[in-house]
C-alpha cells in the first residue's frame, strides 16, 4: 500500500512538473497559428507564424535580397488589435505559468519533509491537497485559451493587423502550429496531475516519530 501511494505521488508529480514546462514552452512559442499569405507589399508568399507574444514574418521579403531572411516582432500585452482570444491566452498562460509552479512547490515538501521526519500526516495531505487543486486549476487556464484557439483557427477567425505589419486580416489559409497540441498536452497533464493528488487521501501512511517527543 506503501509503495503504491507513493508510485501515485511520483507519477502525479512527474505529470504536473512536466506539464508545467510545456505550459512555458507554449507561452512563448511563435507557432500557434501558421498564416499563409500570397502576393502582399513586401511577402511573396509564405507562412506567417503568429503566436500570443511574438510574430514571424515568411522569409521571403521582396526588399531583401536574401530569401533565408526571418523578421518577427514581440507584440505588447493586449495590443488593440488583439482578439479576444489572444488576450485571454496571455493571461490565462501566465497565470497557469505561476500556478504550476507553485503546485509542484507543494507537492514536493511532503515527500522532502516526510524523509526528513518533519512534517505531520494532516500537514502531508493538506498540501498535496492544496498542490492538486493548483494544478487543476492551472490545467484549466492552459486549455481554455489553447482549445478558444484551436476554434479560431478552424473557423479561419480574421485577425485586424495594423498596416506596418503588411498583412491581409484574412489569410488564404491557415491552420494550427505545434503550441496548440503542446498547449492541450499540458493541460491534461495538468489536470490529471492535480486529479491523482487529490484522489489521495492518505499520501503519507507512515511518519517517523522523534523518540524524544512521542507526540510530534
Amino acid at each position: 500500500m506503501l509503495i503504491a501511494c507513493f508510485t501515485l505521488q511520483l507519477v502525479g508529480f512527474s505529470l504536473g512538473s512536466l506539464g508545467w514546462i510545456l505550459s512555458c514552452i507554449t507561452t512563448r512559442h511563435t507557432e500557434w497559428r501558421l498564416w499563409l499569405v500570397d502576393n502582399t507589399t513586401i511577402f511573396s508568399s509564405g507562412i506567417a507564424h503568429v503566436g500570443i507574444w511574438k510574430i514571424c514574418f515568411p522569409p521571403n521579403l521582396k526588399i531583401s535580397s536574401d530569401d533565408g531572411i526571418v523578421c518577427c516582432h514581440e507584440f505588447n500585452f493586449n495590443e488593440n488589435f488583439f482578439p479576444v482570444e489572444m488576450f485571454l491566452a496571455q493571461i490565462l498562460l501566465l497565470i497557469a505559468t505561476f500556478l504550476g509552479g507553485l503546485g509542484i512547490f507543494f507537492t514536493f515538501l511532503p515527500p522532502w519533509h516526510f524523509y526528513m521526519g518533519t512534517i505531520r500526516k494532516t500537514q502531508a495531505i493538506c498540501l498535496f491537497l492544496a498542490g492538486g487543486i493548483l494544478y487543476i486549476i492551472a490545467g484549466l487556464c492552459v486549455l481554455v485559451p489553447v482549445s478558444w484557439n484551436f476554434y479560431s483557427v478552424a473557423n479561419n477567425s480574421s485577425i485586424p493587423f495594423p498596416p506596418p505589419f503588411h498583412l491581409p486580416s484574412f489569410p488564404v489559409a491557415q491552420r494550427i502550429g505545434i503550441a496548440i497540441p503542446l498547449g492541450i498536452s499540458s493541460g491534461l497533464m495538468l489536470l490529471i496531475s492535480g486529479i491523482i493528488f487529490l484522489y489521495i487521501r492518505s499520501p503519507v501512511t507512515s511518519i517517523r516519530v522523534n523518540p524524544m517527543n512521542p507526540r510530534s
